[in-house]
């Protein structure tokens, strides 16, 4: 019979023991402390008494005597998801509350360039301040010798590198594979761990030997923008083998609305669960999945359930396992904090999960979480999948799990109110991992939008013992779908990634006697990190003026792309956008450019319908493709059999072994459909002549390889912009999909290389011009008469306050236009008082080279009162002065 997870567990070795425990016992306590004397450095370390600053003064393998650890945070910002990350394997902000924080970094460049005051932890959708997660980091577990370790705590002296496959990014590497790419390395082997003493083996917490490279992905695609990819290569270090070894993220989830670092912080109750096996793609199948998720348990709806705002955090958000190595099971694990009835604000407070019947102990079902070493290793392959939280209040003793807690009250809090729980989602144990060789383990963050849709389902139907009514009404669609996509970024779907024959694994489909078809749902096992994709954004320059926004840019890097998965040039158009907001969803489109071609629809007798049967092809295309001179595509563009293009085709029938049985003529009608509009330079809109707003104004040539392409630079000029709202632009790409596997054509996102300007002139045209400063809005009023005629004020035109958030009084703005890269503005009251002084750049009051904003604050951070004011401004153009009215 083989071992079972218990017979793994190991306890430390006696003489180790003995020898720990001595040291432990015979410590001093640290000066301060009643009765302390002389202070043991080892002795503390044993105890887990030192501080974070002491700790990391230690000597260890890696990290020399009195050499702290440099710590770094950064934050993937480039797809629906903001995510901190730091350099030690944290995912999320809230190591930045603990005391660590003095050691972690601010993302402060990040943020600056995303213009945000607050630190997302795992943000979704952006700039919502709906936060997800407190934060989350890597454990590793194995029997090593006479001694089970778990390693779940970090250290580095390296710096997060980042990278980008796209040009327009920081850190542009044609090795890159993802849009925003982060790289760091960590490691396990020194003192400098939180968890530095095992209080249940009563010894030093044991390094295992091991060495982490982190990577982690993200995409601008639009299948691709609700996760985030990461992945571990994991190398021992130390001289032994590790044995039954297992990986596992734990999880502190956390739903809130108010930002990190930002009191006081409203935690809102949440769940967490497990979807395991899943309809499949194909009817009547099932997939496994195996995503922990977590979710609010109502969606935190507004005015007494009755409706939900973006302000409200309705998605829910998932872990995946991706790749682990071969053998093990996937574990799930969670517990939840609760006090005995009378002592819930004072506690003490102790902790309830799921538990086999077969499991013996607690392993945090009891004061604490899991304690000790083999504590947490008992977690990570104990062969459970537990069961949701919704349902802690039933009884699953049927089914080989443990009674619920009692009293009842309590269970039915912990599955209704969620409170705050805590999971660990686990793989192993694998077969050993020998000294100097490495394992990989990848895994995605996910969100699913819409789990709430309906504000009063959790008040009207939530009943613990009766979920069916509450279930019904909770969508896990979008989580389900971005969970597959993840799967498929990370192995695509029939696509033999080493040539080896292998593409993947299929559900076969449409039988009949002679053939199936097939329909892909997994990859080959050989990682893609990559799928359908949009050409690459260009790379965009801009220009401003008074009222209007010129940009301009080229086709070099983005027409000739190749897709991955087609193995074409599929290339079809541009658009441009504009918006107050760098989001996708706040973006308008203005115009667009597309290759003029067209697409071949067929008659599908079986089907009947017309269906596309070919990529898009130019006029001139198409004439080398039918061998024809004359043949023009707008001759055929009408579904009609009286007026369609007729060929002859030959429909080759296949069996399930792909063996052709049977090869059979028939007529083929046809019609061409445009691709993309055809919109070029000039184009017909509704039988009159229209000119694009988008031109392509020269042509280059280009030589991949044995093909000589042409691309094309283009401009555009958008006018009449009010110079008091400044604007987002963007040019994004589009292909014209791919038809034979049913992808619709694919669009990079507007927020991939959107540019931030001020239909204003820019700082150097202004100090080539010698232009005058100027003042707007001038006379400001707080209240003034709308274009309808109604009272209105400039936040609610839109010209203030741009955030979602509700107004506050230093949302006001007067803006001074027209200065230098560099300028100091000093404002007066007419007594020659002085009342503001800004320097210019201002790193809350600039936004564009040549403006900065008075928040109508004095230096003695109070609001101004109404008046009239002297500004005065200094810069390398001289000395100017100005008089500005306040009205409130």
């Amino acid at each position: 019979m083989p071992p079972t997870w218990f017979d793994r567990i190991r306890t430390p070795s006696t003489a180790c023991a003995l020898l720990l425990a001595g040291l432990a016992w015979g410590e001093p306590l640290l000066a301060g402390e009643p009765n302390s004397g002389s202070t043991s450095t080892v002795a503390a370390i044993l105890r887990g008494r030192l501080t974070p600053f002491q700790r990391a003064l230690q000597p260890s393998s890696n990290l020399s005597a009195y050499e702290l650890p440099v710590y770094q945070s950064r934050l993937h910002a480039i797809n629906e998801i903001w995510l901190n990350i730091t350099n030690d394997g944290g995912i999320g902000a809230g190591r930045h509350l603990e005391p660590i924080s003095d050691y972690v970094a601010d993302p402060v460049s990040d943020r600056m360039a995303l213009k945000i005051a607050w630190l997302p932890s795992m943000e979704f959708p952006p700039r919502t301040q709906n936060d997800y997660l407190f934060f989350a980091y890597p454990l590793i577990g194995c029997v090593r010798g006479l001694d089970t370790l778990v390693s779940d705590e970090w250290a580095t002296r390296t710096k997060i590198i980042e990278l980008s496959r796209q040009r327009s990014r920081p850190g542009y590497s044609p090795a890159a594979i993802a849009d925003q790419q982060f790289e760091t390395v960590y490691s396990d082997t020194t003192w400098y761990s939180r968890r530095s003493f095992d209080d249940v083996d009563w010894r030093s917490h044991i390094p295992i030997g091991l060495e982490v490279h982190q990577s982690s992905y993200g995409w601008t695609s639009l299948f691709a923008k609700r996760f985030i990819l990461f992945d571990y290569w994991i190398h021992n270090v130390g001289t032994q083998s590790i044995e039954d070894w297992s990986f596992g993220l734990y999880v502190w989830p956390a739903v809130a609305n108010d930002p990190l670092l930002k009191a006081p912080y409203t935690y809102h109750s949440l769940e967490v669960g497990f979807l395991a096996e899943i309809p499949g793609v194909v009817s009547g199948t099932t997939d496994s999945l195996n995503v922990a998720w977590w979710a609010s348990n109502d969606g935190d709806p507004l005015d007494n359930a009755k409706i939900f705002s973006a302000e409200c955090p309705t998605s829910v958000a998932g872990v995946r396992l991706l790749r682990v190595p071969r053998g093990g099971t996937t574990n799930f694990n969670w517990w939840a904090p609760y006090a005995l009835p009378g002592s819930e604000e004072t506690g003490p407070f102790y902790y309830w999960g799921p538990s086999l019947q077969r499991n013996p102990g607690t392993y945090g079902r009891g004061l604490y979480e899991p304690q000790g070493d083999r504590a947490w290793y008992r977690q990570m392959v104990n062969g459970e999948v537990d069961y949701d939280q919704f349902e802690a209040a039933i009884n699953h003793e049927g089914t080989g799990w443990k009674p619920p807690l009692l009293p009842a009250l309590i269970a039915e809090d912990i599955a209704g109110s969620g409170g705050w729980p805590y999971f660990v989602i686990s793989a192993g144990p694998f077969d050993p991992l020998p000294a100097g060789d490495s394992a990989a383990v990848t895994l995605a963050l996910i969100f699913g939008e819409g789990f709430h849709t309906v504000p009063w389902n959790f008040k009207a139907n939530f009943d613990p013992y009766n979920l069916e009514p509450f279930l019904n009404n909770l969508h896990f669609d979008d989580l389900i779908l971005n969970a597959r996509w993840a799967g498929w970024m990370f192995d695509i779907p029939g696509y033999d990634t080493d040539g080896d024959g292998n593409r993947g694994r299929a559900h076969l489909v449409n039988c009949t006697e002679t053939k199936c078809d097939s329909v892909f749902y997994a990859g080959d096992g050989v990682p893609d990190f990559r799928g359908p994709q949009p050409p690459f954004s260009p790379e965009i320059e801009l220009e401003s003026r008074p009222s209007r926004i010129f940009l301009r840019w080229s086709g070099a890097f983005t027409e000739p792309e190749i897709d991955p998965m087609s193995g074409r040039r599929d290339f079809e158009g541009y658009r441009v956008y504009a918006g107050r907001f760098q989001t996708d969803d706040r973006m308008s489109l203005l115009s667009n450019w597309d290759v003029f071609d067209f697409k071949r629809m067929s008659y599908d007798p079986d089907e009947d319908e017309w269906l596309q049967s070919s990529h898009p092809l130019t006029p001139e295309g198409w004439r080398r493709a039918l061998d024809d001179p004359s043949f023009d595509p707008e001759s055929y563009s009408t579904p009609d059999f009286n007026t369609a293009f007729q060929d002859t085709v030959i429909d080759t029938i296949r069996n399930r072994y792909g063996r052709i049985i049977r090869i059979t003529p028939r007529v083929r009608y046809s019609y061409w459909a445009p691709e993309g509009g055809n919109r070029g330079n000039a184009y017909s809109e509704a039988g009159y002549p229209a000119t694009n707003m988008i031109q392509r104004v020269a042509e280059r040539d280009t030589v991949i390889g044995p093909d000589t392409l042409r691309y094309g630079i283009y401009e555009t000029t958008i006018e009449n912009l009010n110079p008091a709202v400044p604007l987002y632009f963007s040019v994004t790409t589009f292909d014209f999909g791919d038809y034979e596997i049913g992808l619709e054509p694919l669009e990079s996102l507007p927020s991939n290389n959107a540019l931030y300007g001020e239909p204003i002139y820019s700082s150097d045209v202004v100090v080539d011009s010698g232009l005058r400063v100027s003042v707007f809005p001038n006379p400001y009023k707080v209240i003034y008469d709308g274009a309808g005629g109604g009272r209105t004020t400039y936040y609610m035109e839109g010209y203030e306050g741009r955030g979602i958030r509700q107004f506050e009084e230093q949302d006001r703005r007067i803006h001074f236009v027209n200065l230098p890269d560099t300028a100091k503005i000093s404002i007066y009251s007419l007594d020659g008082d002085l009342i503001r002084t800004i320097n210019h750049p201002d790193p809350f009051l600039t936004t564009y080279s040549s403006s900065v904003g008075w928040d109508l604050v004095s230096r003695n951070v109070q609001a101004v009162t109404s008046g009239i004011y002297i500004w005065r401004v200094e810069s390398r153009l001289g000395v100017q002065y100005g008089k500005l009215v306040i009205i409130k």
